[in-house]
């Protein structure tokens, strides 16, 4: 479980995420067992009918980014690939390639700075979800598997 000091600064940003969120029909749910895990329930524009489930887990918010990896449903099953979106850089079921994931990082120690390094002004758990948002309805090529 991450540190008081995570939870605090992520307990600050929820509501904008929440309402963002609502905005593109999805929703926000917390963790029941780890207050620094939430559970999106996501869809693409362009495929109303299909839901997607990222997991994000956070160790130190918001000085790192969170791994984001999908599952069947909220609190379901990871490392299933027909749970992830066909979308450049999203390697199912393993990890999202790109610089907004604790994944992506670990790969590519040269996003650490520069125009790729992540951004801890803000809220990076709203830029995290829109980033998702952003994929899902421009980038959606359909469901793996």
């Amino acid at each position: 479980m991450a540190d008081a000091e995570t939870l605090l600064n992520l307990a600050a940003d929820e509501a904008a995420v929440v309402e963002f969120l609502a905005g593109h029909d999805g929703r926000l749910q917390a963790d029941t067992e780890d207050p620094s895990i939430y559970w999106l329930d996501m869809r693409p524009r362009s495929a109303p009918r299909e839901r997607y489930y990222p997991r994000l887990a956070w160790q130190s918010y918001p000085h790192a980014p969170a791994s984001v990896l999908f599952a069947e449903e909220i609190a379901g099953r990871l490392g299933i690939a027909c749970a992830w979106p066909q979308i450049p850089g999203y390697r199912a079921p393993n990890d999202i390639c790109k610089p907004f994931t604790a994944e992506g990082y670990a790969l590519h120690s040269e996003w650490a700075v520069g125009p790729d390094a992540w951004p801890v002004e803000g809220n990076p758990f709203l830029w995290v979800v829109e980033t998702l948002q952003y994929g899902l309805d421009n980038e959606y090529g359909g469901r793996y598997g």
